[in-house]
């Protein structure tokens, strides 16, 4: 069962940090950020759900009419709205209307709101300018960033528990891999261990790739079937109390070529030495550029196609290891490390996604699983 009065706990964290820069409200209208305070998932295709974070009262819910119904029974907030779209000749009240109306009843005329930019949908931005001309709109980002970005002990062990189930998955390839499985299969024996482990869904379908010298992510599985001395990729997002992983990894069906398995260990001795970086006041764009710098020594030079890593929770997060962003590392901050590297003459790549906690004295390891190049034997 969800327990929802840690996410109420999320949402006082949020409503402290309100009270005390001296905002009113914070609209939260990106699902990740909608799940950290409420616990609730709602269906993106409805285009129009946000939560209202009062400094001085429990939240309140505004989603589409198909939603409250559900929602009525579901958490802990018991403010909930609703708008309705034109269906079946009934009545519409669109999403903007009931948000005006809703920050009228709590005299938001002269408030200050904080808001997301620029995750907020443009044209709830603009009719907040024109309905509330008086109000102060700040920006909310950075600040309901760093609050997600810091977990609590409840928070990691429920990270720890949603890591396990992406290692469960792991250890069913190596069982069901063979000659001639296809993609989907292989898939659909991942899925029901994590299923079976408590996985309440996946944020992103879970994917893989047989075959692809250097593919990456985003392949849907398909009918292609497993090949003797394949290398192939598989990437994995379960979710479990809206908590998720995201294990990439490569595989080898069979035995390596010398040039990939030169490739691979030089990513296996790096990744070490990455990890002894990821430590309390590490700059992130340091550390991205100490990677990059670290494979052109070793004859593996990147184009800097993906980033080294991001911050996990109820979705992607901050920090980023990105040339544009620098982070200063804080203890129990979550990173999903995305370990990479390219032999750009025999096109080939290697990719480890794993999950870590930054901590003061030993970095954690929640991904269980090595931190290496897994050859599958042959059956």
């Amino acid at each position: 069962m969800m327990n929802y009065s840690f996410f109420r706990r999320n949402a006082e964290k949020v409503r402290a940090e309100l009270r005390k820069r001296g905002i009113d409200v914070m609209i939260l209208t990106h699902q990740q950020k909608y799940s950290y305070v409420s616990g609730n998932f709602h269906n993106d295709f409805n285009l129009g759900n946000c939560i209202f974070v009062w400094a001085d009262q429990e939240p309140t819910l505004l989603v589409a009419i198909a939603e409250w119904r559900r929602l009525k029974y579901e958490g802990y907030i018991k403010d909930i709205r609703f708008w309705k779209s034109p269906y079946s000749g009934m009545e519409p009240v669109s999403f903007l209307e009931v948000a005006n109306q809703i920050l009228h009843e709590h005299d938001c005329e002269q408030a200050t709101i904080a808001v997301e930019l620029p995750s907020i949908p443009y044209r709830l931005y603009h009719d907040l300018e024109t309905e509330f001309p008086r109000a102060t709109i700040v920006d909310g980002e950075k600040m309901i960033n760093d609050i997600m970005m810091i977990k609590d002990e409840e928070e990691l062990e429920i990270t720890r528990r949603v890591c396990a189930m992406g290692d469960a998955a792991q250890q069913k390839i190596i069982e069901y891999a063979r000659v001639g499985i296809t993609e989907a299969e292989l898939m659909g024996h991942c899925e029901q261990e994590m299923r079976r482990l408590g996985a309440t869904w996946y944020y992103t379908p879970n994917q893989c790739n047989f075959g692809a010298r250097i593919g990456g992510g985003d392949h849907l599985p398909s009918g292609k079937i497993l090949r003797r001395n394949d290398v192939f990729y598989t990437d994995f997002h379960p979710v479990w109390h809206e908590y998720r992983t995201d294990t990439f990894r490569t595989w080898c069906f069979g035995e390596p070529s010398r040039e990939f398995r030169k490739m691979t260990d030089t990513i296996e001795g790096i990744i070490p030495e990455l990890n002894a970086k990821l430590v309390p006041g590490a700059s992130t764009k340091e550390i991205e550029h100490w990677y990059h710098d670290r494979l052109a020594q070793a004859g593996y030079p990147d184009n800097g196609s993906v980033p080294l890593g991001h911050g996990i929770g109820t979705g992607h997060l901050p920090p980023y290891f990105m040339d544009d962003e620098d982070v200063t590392l804080k203890p129990n901050t979550l990173i999903s490390v995305n370990s990479h590297i390219y032999d750009l003459n025999e096109d080939f790549a290697f990719t480890l996604e794993y999950i870590v906690c930054v901590k003061e004295r030993k970095l954690e390891l929640l991904t269980k699983f090595p931190l290496g190049l897994v050859c599958i034997p042959i059956k």
